[in-house]
């Protein structure tokens, strides 16, 4: 019998670290599992942020540049 003492934080990754990692394991020659494994996290995580992505709900956050009107008084 394993006694588990300790508690271990959960991670938590970013927007753009998540599709970095997706894109990566659907690349051409790159292996799901192993990919996985480098970033040490399980197939199940990669292969949810994978669906997150295809349905849109994972898109890399765009932020627009705000223009504020300024007007120069003599």
């Amino acid at each position: 019998m394993e006694i588990i003492t300790g508690t271990e934080r959960r991670r938590r990754w970013r927007d753009e670290d998540k599709l970095r990692i997706v894109a990566e394991a659907e690349a051409p020659d790159a292996v799901f599992a192993l990919v996985a494994r480098r970033h040490e996290i399980s197939r199940g995580q990669l292969w949810k942020w994978r669906g997150q992505v295809r349905r849109g709900e994972l898109a890399p956050v765009r932020v627009e540049p705000e223009f504020i009107p300024v007007r120069v008084m003599a």
